[in-house]
């Protein structure tokens, strides 16, 4: 009721809740993004198997990424769009400053200073 509120549908929400599903679920504490996982244990931003449904967030999988960041849930998002519009494009890349000699080199000094 609250979301058809936000979207201005109060008036047709009966018709609207005849046919909805709703799943409640409690919320994840904020320390769970960083309990220890593997790969594969979140689904993908578009599900195998489904043509019309799009997760996005920080519980999606995401290679290369690091949760707990807007970026994630920015970049989850458009996965999951521009899939589902069929679109050609892709988000941005990560940045993998990791790789970096640069901070190779800062990271080495730091470590043996």
């Amino acid at each position: 009721m609250e979301v058809l509120g936000h979207l201005g549908l109060q008036a047709q929400s009966a018709s609207l809740m005849q046919d909805a599903i709703c799943l409640p679920c409690m919320m994840p504490f904020i320390t769970s993004q960083f309990l220890p996982r593997r790969p594969g244990d979140r689904p993908q931003p578009i599900p195998e198997g489904y043509a019309n449904l799009g997760l996005l967030g920080q519980f999606v999988e995401l290679p290369d990424d690091v949760v707990f960041t807007v970026e994630y849930s920015v970049r989850s998002a458009m996965v999951a769009v521009y899939a589902l519009l069929g679109l050609k494009r892709r988000p941005p890349e990560v940045y993998k400053g990791q790789l970096n000699p640069a901070n190779l080199l800062k990271a080495f000094e730091t470590l043996n200073g």
